[in-house]
């Protein structure tokens, strides 16, 4: 039951290893994305519409209200407020309250750091596994020919 549990164990950090891989991956693809895109900065108003606070902001005589991109921690303060947003000159509807996609590199290398950890982790759990069979192999091996010198 216990090399079950073990084996279990390393298969469910594999898999997790994986999927850190692969979203540090998706978001090192974004930042990729994101950051080459032109950006302008415009002067914009905090709004709320249907109970959700949004940005209302003018860009190229056009009006737009829209939720700024990758917006999870930062506030985007009172309703009224004027902030700076950043629009994407290719796609007016996306804002960011940052110039740069930093924040998105931090991540995928947070992200591929932790899987590439792991990954050599059970790799060298697994070397040192079969280096200490190994070795008791060849010492049960001697015991066993010192036995047979003996009689």
């Amino acid at each position: 039951m216990t090399k079950f549990l073990q084996r279990l164990s390393r298969i469910i950090l594999a898999v997790f290893a994986l999927i850190l891989l692969f979203a540090g991956g998706m978001s090192f693809q974004r930042y990729l994305t994101e950051h080459k895109a032109p950006k302008t900065a415009v002067t914009a108003q905090v709004i709320k519409v249907d109970n959700k606070k949004k940005v209302a902001y003018d860009y190229k005589d056009v009006h737009y209200t829209s939720i700024p991109v990758a917006n999870v921690i930062q506030n985007l303060g009172k309703v009224g407020d004027k902030i700076t947003v950043y629009v994407n000159q290719h796609d007016p509807k996306k804002i960011y309250m940052k110039p740069t996609a930093t924040v998105l590199l931090i991540f995928a290398s947070v992200m591929i750091g932790w899987s590439v950890l792991i990954i050599l982790v059970l790799g060298f759990e697994y070397w040192l596994i079969h280096k200490v069979k190994e070795i008791a192999h060849d010492s049960e091996v001697a015991i066993a020919e010192q036995e047979k010198g003996a009689k």
